[in-house]
């Protein structure tokens, strides 16, 4: 059940920032410049790269959720 959750929850995450109007990626982005032990990410890891990055991570975690649904409840 555990897994179910986290991945519906990535995923809504993922599609949000991926699909993102209103500058999400932008700060998480941010966020991820914060606390970071190196710093913010280097100057050619744009808003775009992280988008994809996020686009990729949400139809894995989409996958994993319907995997997990139907274990569970099918």
């Amino acid at each position: 059940m555990f897994h179910f959750v986290w991945a519906v929850a990535v995923s809504v995450l993922g599609t949000l920032i991926a699909l993102d109007y209103r500058n999400l990626a932008v700060r998480v982005y941010d966020i991820i410049g914060r606390v970071a032990p190196g710093g913010p990410p280097g100057p050619r890891f744009t808003f775009d790269h992280l988008r994809v990055v996020w686009a990729i991570l949400t139809v894995v975690a989409a996958v994993v959720a319907v995997v997990k649904g139907v274990t569970l409840f099918g």
